[in-house]
């Protein structure tokens, strides 16, 4: 098969398996063009020394990682060849072809790349027809390193619970010191699998209550007066309330009088409070969110939660004006399988 040949049939896999999401393309290859001239510079050492353990425990791990961030960013083709990679390297006995196999593996990955890196470029070039779009985010600003590992997030526990999700970040006139990003970013994450695993329903549920087939995830930033305000918010189910209530008076939290609904929300922050009904391997709602709550506390903040059943969840934080750098409008969005 001559390489045109190889090209076309790679080109035409790439375009049936995979959903590649492209804000998270840039990053990928920047990592496969980091971890391709290692992987084969270790296969070569590998063939050298067969025998050599630590060697192929490298290539292992180079290998699982590169697997994971191509699935993560929906390059599938590529994920799915790295994982027959892998398995070849697992067999006691090799057989004679195993590095020609491999070899073919890699070329086969480097068709793949280009035409990935051509799909980049194409999304590069194009022109930006309306130009009352907001600011583009920077690929180098706090808030896009914080966007990518939210959408990484968004990709991977969308997959791993078969749900369809769009993630959707606004900031309006505010845009927060890079610390403080960073030391936001976990409570965030922790904040977007909750809402995927426990709040948003599966498409079929969603259909059956008249909603929308994707569900609906939005952070949203913005300034008010001498506050950040932050908004996090899910179109799901919404808290069990009730559920809540009836943990709380069982662990002796609460008695038995009435408690309004703005205290009961606040009963997820406490630890081994939860309304999930399943155990998931992703997060609970109640487990983990005091980890939530003192983040924020530790930033000088504060965090409520309203809920409607059946109609969704919001988590509001509010965060001191010392958090800021200066005003900027971003908006991004992202759809999960």
């Amino acid at each position: 098969m001559d390489n045109s040949t190889r090209s076309s049939k790679a080109k035409q896999q790439l375009t049936l398996n995979d959903d590649v999401e492209m804000l998270l393309l840039p990053v990928f290859l920047e990592e496969a063009d980091e971890l391709r001239p290692i992987i084969n510079e270790s296969l070569h050492a590998l063939r050298a020394e067969p025998g050599d353990d630590a060697q192929r425990q490298l290539i292992n791990r180079l290998l699982h990682t590169f697997k994971g961030s191509a699935r993560m960013t929906g390059a599938m083709r590529i994920g799915d060849i790295i994982h027959t990679m892998e398995d070849r390297l697992l067999v006691a006995h090799p057989p004679a072809g195993l590095w020609s196999a491999l070899e073919d593996d890699l070329e086969r990955i480097d068709i793949l790349l280009e035409t990935l890196r051509k799909a980049q470029r194409v999304a590069e070039t194009s022109p930006v027809e309306d130009d009352s779009k907001p600011e583009q985010v920077t690929a180098d600003s706090p808030f896009a390193r914080m966007s990518e590992r939210l959408y990484r997030t968004l990709r991977q526990t969308a997959k791993e619970l078969n749900k369809r999700v769009n993630l959707e970040l606004i900031v309006n006139d505010v845009e927060l010191k890079g610390q403080v990003l960073e030391k936001m970013t976990a409570p965030f994450e922790h904040l977007l699998r909750n809402a995927i695993a426990h709040g948003v329903e599966k498409e079929q549920q969603r259909m059956n209550s008249d909603k929308e087939p994707v569900g609906e995830i939005q952070l949203r930033l913005r300034r008010n007066n001498d506050e950040v305000i932050i908004e996090f918010s899910d179109d799901g189910r919404g808290l069990d309330l009730a559920a809540l209530r009836s943990q709380a008076i069982k662990k002796g939290l609460l008695n038995e009088t009435d408690t309004p609904e703005a205290q009961l929300g606040q009963l997820i922050f406490i630890p081994g409070i939860s309304t999930a009904t399943e155990v998931t391997g992703v997060s609970g709602r109640g487990i983990g969110m005091d980890v939530v709550r003192n983040e924020i506390t530790a930033l000088g903040g504060r965090i409520e939660v309203h809920s409607k059943l059946g109609q969704g969840t919001q988590f509001t934080i509010h965060l001191p004006a010392h958090t800021l750098i200066h005003h900027k409008t971003q908006n991004r969005s992202g759809v999960g399988p």
